[in-house]
């Protein structure tokens, strides 16, 4: 029998779910077992349609409906032998107390509704709009000021719903412990889950930048036409210049001292999963310019003192 290690990893492979048969009922059972272990304001949430790699198509259909299309079907049903023993929390609820909250009326199709949002998944469809937006539009930022006095489920609950409006996932509980250890550290990070890099400085926002951002395209430049883009945006280039992407050890002449450029990205608070997308000008083996408006209009380009920009 394959284990959940087993399946995440297959799900990961092929970019692919795991689907579970959770229904109704099994969350009540398991919204109690939660509480039962101290367990807060999220365990109401458990059990969602889609979360991370998980989808539960039964969580969806009422219990009477679930019941008649098993009855009614051809599909071999499993029962696992440990459902039968009462050295199991789960299983003394599901036999002592759910018979009586059903009996009392309880309505697990009702519950389960009042405490998820049921609207449609967010797949790649939507993913795929994000794309059409400039490279800024896909960003997300929030205060710091919020992330480091809030509690872990206020956390949760801001970031999650920032990564809804890109069309990702919720993040995990794990992973939210990590980032929010990295957050109390006060030190600068870089987190990555399937879908997202989350990145903040020291005294920076966090930033949530979504891997199918347009940041991460690598950039293209048309020698014939004399064009860049990159992240949603054209630039001309001036003759006599190439394009590159940041190495280690590149500088740049600015204040009458050769600076790295990297020191120069760390001091504007570029994120790091950035900083290696971002164009540069050459001109010979010499970096002339990095082409920070490219990655925000606000910025402006680090150029190098002997070298002039045409207008």
């Amino acid at each position: 029998m394959l284990r959940y290690k087993d399946l995440d990893k297959l799900a990961s492979k092929f970019k692919g779910y795991i689907v579970t048969g959770h229904h109704q009922e099994d969350y009540l059972e398991t919204l109690l077992v939660q509480l039962i272990r101290g367990a807060g304001l999220n365990s109401l949430k458990t059990l969602g349609p889609f979360e991370n790699n998980r989808f539960r198509p039964l969580v969806l259909v009422p219990n009477p409906i679930r019941l008649a299309l098993l009855q009614n079907s051809d599909w071999e049903i499993f029962e696992d032998e440990s459902n039968d023993s009462e050295d199991y929390l789960r299983n003394r609820l599901r036999k002592k107390v759910l018979p009586i909250l059903l009996e009392e009326g309880a309505n697990p199709e009702k519950i389960y509704r009042n405490f998820h949002e049921l609207e449609s998944p967010r797949t790649s469809h939507r993913a795929l709009n994000e794309q059409h937006k400039t490279g800024e539009e896909q960003i997300r930022r929030i205060s710091r000021q919020v992330l480091e006095s809030e509690s872990s489920s206020i956390c949760k609950y801001i970031i999650d719903t920032h990564l809804k409006s890109l069309g990702l996932h919720p993040i995990s509980t794990n992973f939210l412990k990590d980032l929010i250890a990295k957050i109390d550290s006060r030190s600068a990070f870089s987190l990555e889950n399937k879908e997202s890099w989350f990145w903040k400085s020291v005294s920076s926002d966090l930033y949530i930048l979504p891997k199918y951002g347009l940041f991460f395209k690598e950039s293209e430049f048309d020698q014939v036409r004399g064009f860049l883009k990159w992240n949603g945006k054209t630039k001309r280039i001036p003759s006599g210049c190439t394009t590159a992407t940041i190495q280690e050890g590149d500088k740049i002449f600015v204040g009458g001292i050769h600076r790295e450029v990297t020191e120069l990205l760390r001091e504007r608070e570029i994120p790091v999963p950035i900083r290696k997308m971002l164009p540069i000008l050459k001109r010979g083996t010499k970096t002339v310019l990095v082409c920070l408006r490219m990655w925000d209009a606000r910025a402006e380009d680090i150029c190098s003192d002997d070298f002039r920009v045409p207008g």
